[in-house]
């Protein structure tokens, strides 16, 4: 079977070598961005010649693809919480917003706590940001402090000059190696630097937003039953287990494992998770990257 995946390289082959064990169908993964597929597939379907058989994708890519998807009810889904399940998707890798650093830069009594913190002086010009322009999840934590803080925060935020990456992997690399002394990344970024003995650690603070990677069947799939079979072990606990243990993500069904990752369940006892609305945010994206670009340069 086909599986087209914006997962990283790991959890993506982890996933499909454990299918391929567990039920002796091999699997041909073509992993790119999110928007990268998305073209992919379009272009596929439009001259009339779908390839893929499943999906593994985030937001906002997902709402493009939707008119290619079938709705499939997996079995294994039952055990999923209904936050977390659509008629034509399912969550299956989450990840939040975070503030990593590099430990030899800052130390314990200054490191921030809160998305407040990076505005303090001494980060002018030593800290990092997602850019916007490439990953949606900028704009998510963009809506979010806007909710939280007002509009006066972006201002504040861009007068405290971050630097730009296109990529949670770039982010890292420039935290570990003193390029800057820390940013606003993903959570899975940190703990994979971390897990390689590099200087990092990281806050997750109390407000964060929660990002997911969803499974789904495409409607036309060229092998619909072996798609279906593949949605179901990923849905599983034992199928979560495997790319959230790979990719440092958190799992969504409550039987799954990941620790270094943590659990969804106990982090909600401390934290509040913003999930964004994506119709919303892709309507409302020109004026948000216009209010960024007036304030961040």
């Amino acid at each position: 079977m086909s599986l087209y995946t914006s997962a990283s390289t790991g959890p993506s082959n982890a996933i499909a070598e454990a299918f391929r064990r567990k039920y002796g169908i091999a699997v041909t993964v073509y992993r790119a961005g999110s928007a990268d597929i998305a073209t992919r597939v379009q272009t596929e379907e439009s001259a009339n010649r779908p390839q893929a058989d499943a999906l593994i994708i985030e937001e906002p890519a997902l709402s493009l693809l939707r008119p290619f998807l079938a709705t499939y009810d997996s079995p294994e889904r039952a055990a999923i919480p209904a936050d977390y399940k659509e008629p034509m998707s399912t969550l299956i890798r989450m990840y939040v917003a975070q503030i990593g650093w590099n430990t030899r830069a800052v130390t314990a009594a200054n490191a921030p706590k809160d998305w407040t913190d990076l505005l303090e002086p001494r980060w002018r010009g030593r800290f990092g940001s997602l850019d916007p322009r490439v990953t949606a999840t900028t704009l998510a934590w963009q809506v979010m402090v806007n909710n939280l803080y007002g509009p006066t925060f972006l201002q504040r935020f861009g007068a405290n000059r971050p630097k730009l990456y296109a990529s949670t992997n770039a982010m890292t690399q420039a935290i570990v190696s003193g390029e800057i002394d820390l940013g606003l990344t993903n959570s899975f970024g940190v703990i994979q630097m971390a897990e390689t003995g590099a200087p990092m650690a990281g806050v997750i603070p109390r407000h964060t937003v929660l990002f997911g990677g969803n499974v789904a069947v495409f409607a036309r799939a060229p092998r619909p039953n072996a798609a279906r079979l593949f949605c179901d072990f990923a849905c599983s606990a034992e199928g979560q287990t495997v790319i959230n243990v790979a990719g440092a993500t958190i799992p969504t069904h409550p039987q799954a494992s990941a620790p270094q990752a943590g659990n969804l369940a106990e982090m909600g006892r401390v934290h509040t998770f913003v999930q964004p609305n994506y119709a919303q945010l892709i309507a409302d994206t020109p004026r948000l990257l216009a209010e960024w670009e007036r304030h961040v340069r």
